[in-house]
């Protein structure tokens, strides 16, 4: 399945955090954060970063502002709570690297996107999903993003998943990860991340 262009989108939008209003109700909170985030990662892609230096921010705001703990877990499955503290920390460190990597080359002369947001849903106390319609490249697309709050962290509202046009980021990896865990288990997931990680970076636009 082609998810480079929904992928893209989401790192585009990925900075979801910032101080909510005093007293707003989460969702409200949630929504201000998204808008807020998709402003501060837009205005840092117009000043065109050179390729490392656009890595290198969007793995600060990507470290900052997603829930890859949580993504990373969700991603694993069942299999997660077979993992040592050290295989989980090693997952979810390469498992952020490598989507913040992978994607970075296609962001350069990435367009601020025209969004439209629908209302934001309390999935449950401290989960909640933000429908949104994205306009980017003269083509709409549907994207939903899902957002908890982690209280002991600031900003304290980071996004933990993303359906884009039906598709979850979160099941779009498990469907990767899974034959890798049913045959090697956590060493060998790891193992295949720090494989991916070690081939070249795809030429800009590739």
């Amino acid at each position: 399945m082609h998810f480079a262009r929904p992928l893209r989108l989401f790192l585009v939008c990925c900075a979801l955090a910032g101080a909510g209003r005093l007293f707003a109700a989460p969702v409200d909170d949630a929504r201000a954060a998204l808008s807020h985030g998709i402003d501060e990662v837009t205005t840092a892609l117009r000043e065109r970063p050179a390729q490392d230096d656009l890595v290198a921010m969007l793995d600060t705001l990507a470290n900052k502002h997603f829930a890859f703990a949580t993504t990373t877990r969700l991603a694993v499955g069942p299999a997660w709570r077979d993992f040592t503290e050290a295989e989980r920390a090693r997952a979810t460190e390469l498992f952020s690297r490598l989507v913040v990597r992978t994607y970075a080359n296609r962001l350069r002369g990435e367009t601020a996107p025209d969004i439209a947001y629908g209302q934001p849903v309390e999935l449950r106390p401290g989960r909640i999903e933000i429908p949104t319609t994205v306009r980017s490249g003269g083509a709409n697309y549907a994207i939903i993003y899902r957002l908890e709050e982690v209280r002991e962290a600031a900003p304290a509202w980071r996004v933990y998943d993303v359906v884009a046009e039906g598709v979850s980021l979160i099941a779009n990896y498990r469907s990767q990860f899974d034959p890798i865990l049913r045959q090697s288990g956590a060493a060998g997931l790891i193992r295949s991340l720090e494989a991916k990680l070690a081939e070249p970076v795809p030429a800009a636009g590739s």
